[in-house]
């Protein structure tokens, strides 16, 4: 299962990614080698160079769509780059999400991916600044340089997106300084995998540069049965064509096949099963298949200090087999369940999507440090499923999870099933404003028109056009900078995006439509590490919320909501040995609007934390060892509103994991250690609303051991 996913194991090679200066400008820096461990040098300029681990990456412009260092943007801003996967072992992006203030791991499913939340909605996804539709395949983070985590509406530069926020995916490039190794692990459950990377310049200038990832993981899990394979292959190209003229192109393919789990039901009244983490509710006999394909590229034209063009694009073709099973309903007091699943016969999702932006810095017209930007995005995205019915029938999980498990294997599709044909093209055309009026106030305005259009078709009937209609989107903000690195901001955001769940009539109901208000300070403290805070609030009409289930179908009714919280952040180096990674969020979110139980109107919102924390540390000592450590916290959970039958919340929790690590020459060996005193806690499952979908036990204490050899 992809939680089983990591990344290349460790290196203390810090990544090539600028240093900040303290104007918002970033001058590159020399990456440490393995034998720069725990140490610190200059280089011929005279920057400081960082050894050890580097959590801190600064350009997001891409995401932004703004020409601005990240402690300018006036939104809340979460980085996860490598250095800090692989200090933390992070194996997907629903453990990237326990790191992440004001993120959460919504659910996760073998056949559906995970689900991340941001401010308590659903993110969207991006790939190097790209919208693509649902991330069901968990992309590998070794093909990846980073994770930015932008919160809060920005249908200015995407037009049709969640009220959440993004995740932006940016794809590993070949960078003068990306290291060249290989890597093998080893770990709890039988897990082992191998992965190597090859990076350098093709040809003597050193304009035409090349990177190459292959990874092969294999392994079984701390629940029954569950077993894991995975390939992974990634290519990239970057050229400098002209000194005014660059580009690049990756390629990237993913297979991936484990057993499908979906958690473990709970008795009527909300009350766990007394059952081991290790029990599975589902059948050994079955496989889930994912094949990704994605290819993206870029050109980027500066044919003067006042004029900049991007033309970007990126195409993802993911195919998915096999089955799902899962239990169907609650456990009764006697143990026994419904059981039931479905079986892919032919399931597609493409994504395509190109943008071309172009910027106009106005220094030359009297303005310094103020500029305009355009841009025009197209987005197609096209789901296609068909799928077979399972006969059903029951299991009794007091028979244990092997009688369970044959239970589940017993099923055989039947005649009939479901098909689906969905199709979904966004139109955008946006334009933003950077102004400094004068020290320290600068001013940031933006407007967005987005046409887009939905089509689907069910068995096979004629298509449907669910077109929401035509919207216009607004943001704006201003800046004040009374010191240097210390920046204060208010801002105001749109969000609008087409609501594709069914209610009880199967309508497709309205349009999401919201807006956004954030206060906040971002302060870039000594160069190498940002201090960020925000409050905020999210006004949002027509939420979908769960209402029933009606011949296996979930359907929906529209709800408006409030979410109200603050956000604390802390993510850099406080010495050149020490690096750190902090987060507290907390949310109030509530229902304003839900016409069809009004008892609702005022009452805390199920399924979502009212407060989470984070914190994890490196240090790396002079004698090559160096040491790690944190905490993840996930305060209480409600389950239910006052439509449904109260049940408990699930239990706040805090876990721990550490980490150890010895470098000699080109050679590093690493320790992890992940929920260091074995905490039993249960992740919710927001996306389905619902505790007969099941709750997943939390990783019980783990291992794993890397060793890795810089070429």
């Amino acid at each position: 299962m992809s939680r089983f996913l990591i990344a290349a194991g460790i290196s203390l090679v810090a990544l090539s990614a600028p240093a900040y200066a303290a104007d918002g400008d970033t001058t590159a820096v020399a990456p440490a080698t393995p034998q720069d461990v725990g140490s610190s040098s200059t280089n011929d300029s005279g920057d400081i160079v960082v050894t050890g681990y580097r959590f801190l990456d600064a350009d997001t412009s891409g995401i932004t769509n703004l020409p601005l260092p990240i402690e300018k943007v006036p939104q809340s801003i979460s980085l996860v780059n490598n250095d800090f996967v692989k200090a933390a072992d992070l194996k997907n992006m629903g453990e990237i999400a326990q790191y992440t203030p004001g993120a959460l791991w919504a659910s996760y499913s073998p056949s559906y991916g995970n689900q991340l939340w941001l401010r308590g909605f659903a993110a969207n996804y991006a790939v190097d600044g790209l919208l693509v539709g649902d991330q069901i395949t968990d992309p590998d983070p070794a093909t990846l340089e980073r994770y930015e985590l932008v919160k809060g509406p920005a249908s200015v530069v995407y037009g049709a997106q969640s009220p959440g926020g993004v995740v932006n995916l940016v794809s590993k490039s070949a960078g003068p300084h990306t290291p060249s190794y290989v890597e093998a692990l080893g770990g709890s459950w039988s897990r082992w995998r191998l992965e190597g990377q090859v990076a350098g310049a093709l040809n003597a200038s050193g304009t035409i540069r090349a990177i190459a990832v292959a990874a092969h993981e294999q392994g079984g899990s701390f629940v029954d049965f569950v077993h894991l394979n995975k390939t992974v292959l990634y290519g990239g190209l970057d050229v400098d064509v002209t000194p005014t003229l660059s580009g690049y192109l990756h390629v990237n393919y993913q297979r991936t096949e484990d057993t499908p789990y979906n958690g473990i039901p709970t008795f009527t009244d909300g009350s766990p099963v007394p059952v081991a983490r290790s029990f599975l509710v589902g059948g050994s006999d079955f496989r889930a298949l994912a094949q990704a394909r994605r290819t993206d590229a870029g050109l980027t034209w500066r044919p003067s200090d006042l004029w900049s063009f991007d033309l970007k694009t990126v195409y993802q073709y993911t195919t998915h087999g096999g089955d799902n099973v899962y239990p169907y309903g609650f456990i009764a007091t006697d143990g026994s369940f419904p059981i039931n699943g479905e079986h892919f016969s032919d399931w597609r999702v493409y994504d395509f999507t190109v943008a071309g932006t172009t910027i106009r810095k106005l220094d030359d017209l009297g303005l310094p440090g103020s500029t305009l930007s355009a841009s025009l995005r197209y987005q197609h995205y096209r789901y296609f499923i068909s799928e077979l019915n399972f006969d059903g029938g029951t299991a009794n999980i007091f028979d244990g999870d092997q009688a369970v498990s044959d239970a589940f294997n017993a099923l055989t599709p039947v005649p009939g099933g479901y098909e689906q044909d969905q199709r979904m093209n966004y139109l955008t055309g946006s334009a933003q404003a950077v102004i400094k009026v004068a020290d320290p106030v600068t001013l940031v305005g933006g407007i967005a028109y987005s046409r887009p259009k939905v089509d689907q078709q069910v068995y096979d009937g004629a298509f449907q056009q669910y077109n929401p209609g035509n919207q216009l989107s607004y943001r704006a903000a201003a800046i004040v900078t009374p010191a240097r690195g210390l920046n204060f901001y208010g801002s105001y955001s749109e969000s609008y995006q087409p609501n594709l769940r069914i209610d009880v009539g199967h309508d497709v109901l309205p349009p999401v439509k919201g807006k956004q208000y954030e206060i906040g300070a971002k302060y870039l403290l000594g160069h190498h590490i940002l201090l960020t805070g925000a409050l905020f609030q999210i006004d949002e009409s027509n939420v979908a919320v769960y209402d029933t289930m009606i011949d296996g179908e979930a359907l929906y009714r529209a709800a408006g909501v409030r979410h109200r919280g603050a956000e604390l952040e802390a993510t850099g180096a406080i010495t050149d040995h020490w690096q750190v990674k902090a987060g507290l969020a907390l949310l109030d979110p509530r229902v304003t609007k839900d016409p069809e139980h009004p008892s609702n109107v005022g009452e805390t919102r199920p399924w979502l934390p009212r407060s989470t924390a984070d914190l994890y540390t490196s240090y790396a000592l002079p004698n090559g060892i160096s040491v790690g450590g944190g905490m993840r916290y996930m305060g209480a959970v409600k389950t239910y509103d006052r439509s449904s039958t109260p049940t408990p919340d699930l239990h706040a929790y805090t876990v721990f994991d550490t980490d150890l690590g010895y470098t000699i020459g080109h050679w590093h060996a690493q320790l992890n250690l992940k929920n260091l005193f074995d905490k039993h806690y249960y992740v919710g499952t927001p996306v389905f609303q619902s505790l007969s979908a099941g709750l997943y036990p939390g990783e019980p204490r783990s291992f794993a051991i890397s060793l890795r050899r810089e070429l």
